[in-house]
C-alpha cells in the first residue's frame, strides 16, 4: 500500500514517457496528410523527444527489476546456493568421517593381527618349551630305566656269580670231604677233631698231612672244618710243625695253605 519513492517515481516516469512517446509519435501514426501541412516541424526536436522517452523506459525497466518479486527470486537463488554449499560441506564431512572410520578400522585390524601374531608366538613358544620339557623328562626316564636295568643286570650277574661261587665252594667242600674221609679212614682217624694216639704220642689229621707234605690234603682238611690251631703231643700247631720240617722251601706250599 505504501510504495517506495523510487517505485512511485519509476511509475510516474513510465507514464510520462508513455505520454511523451505517444505525443511525439502520433503525427507519424495518424497519416501523412497532417505531417505534410506542418512546415514548422523540427527533426532534431522530434529525435530528442524520442530519445528521452526511450531512456525513461529503460530506467523504468531497471527499477522494475528491483521489485520485491525480483528480490524474492534472488533470495531463493541465494538459498539454493547455500543449500548446495551446505550439501557439499556435509558430503565432505561424511567423506572425512568415512576416511577416519576406515583408518580406525585398518588400525584396529592391524592391532588385532599383531596381537594374534603375538599370541601365536607365545603359544608356539609354550608348545616348544613343553616339548623340550617332555623330551628332557623322557630322557631322564630313559636314563633312570637304563640305570635300573643296569643295576638289575649287575645284581643278576652278582647273584649268578655268587651262586656260581657257592656252587663251586659246595662242590669243593664235597670233594674235600670225600678226600678227607678217605684220608681219615686210611690213617685210622675216627674224626678230624680226635687225635690218634700211639706210644704216648698224639697227633691230629692236620699234623699228619703236614708231615706228608700234602698241601692239597691240608687245604681239604681246613675246608672240611679242621682246626689249624690244635697242638700235638709236642705242643706244636700244624704251622709250627711245617716250619720245623721246611728245608729249603720244601714245605712252602703247606705253609701257604696253613697261612
Amino acid at each position: 500500500w505504501l510504495k517506495p519513492f523510487w517505485l512511485k517515481q519509476g511509475i510516474f516516469l513510465h507514464h510520462s514517457s508513455n505520454r511523451l512517446a505517444s505525443r511525439s509519435l502520433t503525427p507519424a501514426v495518424m497519416g501523412q496528410s497532417e505531417c505534410k501541412g506542418l512546415s514548422t516541424s523540427d527533426a532534431t526536436t522530434d529525435t530528442v523527444k524520442v530519445n528521452v522517452g526511450v531512456t525513461l523506459l529503460a530506467d523504468a525497466a531497471g527499477a522494475a527489476q528491483t521489485s520485491p518479486k525480483h528480490q524474492a527470486a534472488e533470495e531463493q537463488l541465494r538459498c539454493r546456493e547455500e543449500e548446495v554449499k551446505e550439501k557439499q560441506l556435509q558430503q565432505e564431512r561424511e567423506e572425512e568421517e568415512r576416511r577416519r572410520q576406515k583408518a580406525e578400522e585398518q588400525q584396529r585390524l592391524e592391532r588385532e593381527r599383531a596381537e594374534e601374531q603375538l599370541r601365536l608366538e607365545h603359544v608356539r613358544a609354550a608348545e616348544a618349551q613343553a616339548r623340550e620339557e617332555q623330551c628332557l623328562r623322557e630322557k631322564a626316564e630313559l636314563a633312570e630305566c637304563e640305570v635300573a636295568e643296569r643295576v638289575t643286570a649287575e645284581e643278576a650277574t652278582r647273584r649268578a656269580e655268587d651262586e656260581r661261587k657257592r656252587a663251586a665252594e659246595e662242590q669243593a667242600r664235597k670233594e674235600a670231604q670225600e678226600k678227607v674221609d678217605v684220608f681219615l679212614k686210611a690213617k685210622g682217624f675216627k674224626t678230624m677233631s680226635m687225635p690218634r694216639t700211639s706210644c704216648f704220642t698224639a697227633s691230629y689229621p692236620l699234623h699228619v698231612a703236614v708231615q706228608e707234605n700234602n698241601a692239597g690234603l691240608v687245604s681239604a682238611l681246613l675246608l672240611s672244618g679242621a682246626d689249624k690251631k690244635v697242638k700235638n703231643s709236642t705242643g706244636k700247631t700244624p704251622l709250627e710243625a711245617a716250619e720245623k720240617l721246611n728245608k729249603k722251601g720244601s714245605h712252602a706250599a703247606v705253609m701257604v695253605a696253613l697261612g
